[in-house]
């Protein structure tokens, strides 16, 4: 096996980039995923914690496309170079959080960057597996994105203990080494597709329409005109992941509603992680004998189906119930919404399509971030999980009807 691993170089890569998605997963717990008990603990209340959030969003969205459009017209550097910059500046931000204290600016300055971060380099490193093979490496995404799913889980369970017995500190102390584990294996690849020679052609990481009037308003209106179901379809996937974002960003509130504490959180979020390990590994085989519009439609109820499960928890193990719908929702909706798209645009709309699904993404995030926190200020927990479920029901009643009336390649 040593003797494989040493001769074939795309081993190598293909075992260099599950652990990428590792700690990658790894770093979004500790910084995103833990974040609304790290503020907590730090006398943040959940309007505070729910601006942070949506600013940290929105300015991720905004630079997302702005490294984007600069890597793809650069011929200095590419995704690789990128993950790198991100890495390193994730670095500097998490010890100057190591070096804040109680509630301050400082504090909440450093979660924003470390949430805008982790935030942008997603689209990224997904991107980095298509880079790859660009060098002529056959690579298995969905065996490393599993993978992402499984250190998630694990890194949970250490960061949400550490945190109950130790300090909140423990998240971006943990996040830390694990930032630093990321540049040293982003270095590992540098130096492995050196081996290659240099590719003539940079790949685009976000593969997205960079002309100019690709996104002009003409163009919008005609785009709407032309897939009228499918905006409507958006309007939907906004309400159905308002609750998704809702449960995501205020689990903390929510676990200790039902009397649990920082272990349970990091309990919790670790069960989400690893229910959807099987979906994203049998993917392909569900998508070719249902259709990615059917799996489409299906998360959209078990989003609905897990929000209404939590809203109903009255302990700590209830609690753990709702999470097992996690299977059916967020894992299969991600790679789902990208098949769908292919399906039911030719090739010259989807990269569009697939834009405007990120963008209804994105409001649904800035929306329950800034909602959510507010009115469990303002009403508290349960009322807002009420609130949550009826946006949730709205959404899925929306997308299901919108998919039941768009036809393939429409």
């Amino acid at each position: 096996m040593i003797y494989k691993f040493k001769q074939s170089a795309e081993l190598r890569l293909n075992t260099s980039y599950v652990i990428i998605q590792g700690l990658y997963w790894m770093l979004v717990c500790c910084t995103i995923s833990l974040g609304s008990a790290y503020l907590t603990n730090r006398g943040y209340s959940t309007v505070g914690i729910g601006a942070l959030f949506a600013v940290a969003y929105l300015l991720a969205a905004v630079l997302q496309q702005t490294i984007s459009v600069a890597t793809d017209n650069s011929t200095n550097f590419n995704v690789v170079d990128v993950l790198f910059v991100l890495g390193a500046i994730m670095v500097v931000d998490l010890i100057a959080s190591i070096g804040t204290s109680t509630k301050g600016f400082a504090t909440g300055f450093t979660f924003l960057i470390g949430v805008m971060v982790a935030t942008i380099m997603q689209p990224f490193l997904n991107a980095l597996n298509f880079h790859i093979e660009k060098y002529g490496v056959k690579m298995n995404y969905g065996v490393a994105r599993a993978g992402g799913s499984f250190f998630f889980f694990l890194m949970s369970l250490i960061a949400g203990n550490l945190m109950k017995a130790i300090s909140e500190k423990a998240a971006p102390v943990l996040g830390l080494i694990v930032s630093l584990l990321f540049i040293a294996t982003i270095i590992w690849i540098y130096f492995e597709l050196k081996k290659f020679g240099k590719l003539t052609k940079e790949f685009d990481p976000l593969d997205t329409i960079q002309s100019n009037d690709s996104f002009s308003v003409d163009s919008i209106k005609s785009f709407i005109e032309k897939y009228k179901m499918f905006f409507i379809f958006l309007i939907g996937l906004v309400g159905f992941y308002f609750g998704h974002v809702f449960i995501n960003n205020f689990l903390y509130q929510l676990t200790l509603n039902v009397g649990g504490d920082e272990g349970d959180n990091g309990g919790l979020l670790a069960l989400q992680a690893i229910v959807e390990l099987p979906a994203m590994i049998f993917f392909a085989q569900l998508k070719d004998r249902f259709g990615a519009k059917f799996l489409l439609a299906l998360s959209a109820v078990f989003y609905f189906v897990k929000m209404l499960a939590t809203v109903l928890a009255t302990s700590v193990g209830m609690l753990y119930f709702s999470m097992i719908f996690q299977a059916f929702a967020f894992a299969v909706f991600i790679p789902a919404s990208v098949h769908f798209v292919d399906e039911i645009m030719p090739k010259k709309d989807a990269v569009k399509g697939q834009a405007f699904i990120t963008i209804a993404m994105t409001v649904g995030n800035l929306l329950s971030s800034l909602i959510g926190g507010l009115l469990i200020r303002v009403v508290g927990v349960s009322a807002s999980m009420w609130f949550s479920t009826v946006i949730t029901l709205l959404g899925t009643v929306v997308a299901i009807w919108a998919l039941m009336n768009i036809k393939e390649n429409s």
